[in-house]
């Protein structure tokens, strides 16, 4: 299972440059052009949409820095020092930042979490997912009875809790839906496919 090469798999590296492959809170080391460089990853990603890094280099060096886009980032963006990049960055390639970096250069990722539904299989598209960004959001349902089909604006419509909260809310005709990323379900039932009905 890839989870357990989470340390070894953030980040890449060759002559050319870095490749930043997972956004997790990371200290990167590198040697780049035969000298000793440093990343810092800093973000609260899948759960915030935007990723911070910071450059630590002994001296002014000239390499790429590639950032993997998810397929799913259609409107990614990329700011260094504050400045956004022109060209946006395309979903599913690496966003190659080729420059001469400096020590305490920030670069600035940001990956909307734009809700999605996913279908089961092309033969049900009526039972679907919800996912926001990277997250499959599970519907809390209860354990004694069927959960209501819900209309599939309804659903896109899902908003995260406003108090910092990781549960989304969305609004169906039976009253409102809560809904968690799987890592956050605690001997709750729940349901990753429902029934959606025409908007």
């Amino acid at each position: 299972m890839i989870a357990a090469d989470y340390a070894i798999s953030t980040c890449f590296a060759d002559s050319r440059g870095l490749y930043v492959n997972l956004y997790v809170p990371a200290q990167i080391n590198w040697t780049q052009n035969n000298e000793r460089c440093g990343l810092k990853i800093e973000t609260d990603y899948p759960y915030a949409a935007l990723v911070s890094m910071t450059l630590r280099l002994p001296s002014p060096q000239l390499f790429t820095l590639n950032l993997r886009i998810p397929a799913w980032a259609q409107d990614a963006a990329v700011s260094i020092n504050g400045k956004r990049e022109r060209q946006s960055p395309q979903p599913g390639q690496f966003a190659a930042l080729r420059r001469e970096w400096r020590s305490d250069d920030r670069v600035e990722l940001q990956l909307p979490d734009a809700r999605r539904l996913e279908s089961v299989d092309a033969a049900h598209p009526e039972t679907v997912a919800l996912l926001a960004g990277p997250l499959v959001l599970m519907r809390l349902i209860d354990a004694d009875s069927a959960p209501s089909p819900i209309r599939r604006a309804s659903l896109l419509s899902a908003q995260r809790d406003l108090h910092g909260g990781h549960a989304w809310q969305a609004k169906a005709d039976a009253g409102a839906v809560t809904l968690k990323p799987f890592l956050d379900i605690d001997a709750e039932t729940y349901s990753a496919y429902q029934k959606v009905l025409p908007s």
